[in-house]
């Protein structure tokens, strides 16, 4: 962020998982917006049961499977500088530990399947991840499902906690073909291209004012 006196105060981009039972454990701030956002968009295929016609190439059978990856770097250098107790006893641990918590199960989950098993049960459910989000901005608030975390921890304390690191997250949005309708993400993706085919509107009107003005001037 630019040192000018009159620059706008940027937003800060975050992953949040939507977990009643710890929701402050899954709440993952960037301390520094990364530089670039990698997003990736592919058409969706068609169904694997459904036969491919020679008309399937203009289907379009949902909404396109879209990926991203950016690199997140977390720094205690200014927090040391201050003195604060929780950098200076921890060093980043606590955000690279929130940043890890959107892929862990909640322990109390792991403890109550744990006792089913214990106990006999016949069949123990896969255990269900909270809805994540991916916050960039008022404008994009997307589900997503995190596929990796990267962690590269380059500087340490005494007691080797970390207090520089880059983590390198990579993840899929899911979209209303990957969620049922009752899930609050589903109405958010909804949202989401309600928004994206807003502003592809405003583009195109924008593009053929260009092009008349172009002409006009011509």
């Amino acid at each position: 962020m630019s040192g000018f006196p009159g620059s706008p105060r940027t937003m800060r981009g975050a992953v949040v998982a939507v977990d009643a039972s710890s929701p402050l454990s899954r709440l993952a701030v960037f301390q520094y917006n990364p530089d670039q956002v990698v997003r990736t968009l592919r058409p969706r295929g068609a169904p694997s049961a459904q036969a491919v016609t020679s008309a399937d190439p203009h289907c379009l059978w949902g909404a396109p499977v879209e990926t991203f990856s950016l690199t997140i770097d977390v720094d205690a250098t200014d927090q040391l500088e201050h003195g604060d107790p929780v950098a200076s006893l921890t060093g980043i641990a606590p955000q690279l530990a929130a940043l890890e918590m959107l892929l862990h199960p909640g322990v109390s989950t792991v403890v109550a399947n744990t006792a089913l098993l214990s106990a006999g049960a016949i069949e123990i459910l896969p255990m269900e991840s909270p809805l994540a989000l991916l916050v960039w901005g008022p404008g994009r608030a997307v589900p997503v499902r995190i596929e990796s975390l990267t962690i590269t921890e380059q500087a340490f304390s005494p007691a080797l906690f970390p207090t520089r690191a880059s983590v390198e997250l990579s993840a899929q949005v899911l979209s209303y073909n990957d969620l049922p309708a009752s899930d609050p993400g589903y109405a958010l993706y909804l949202v989401h291209q309600v928004l994206k085919e807003t502003m592809a509107t405003v583009a195109g009107v924008s593009g053929v004012a260009m092009a008349a003005a172009d002409l006009a001037g011509s």
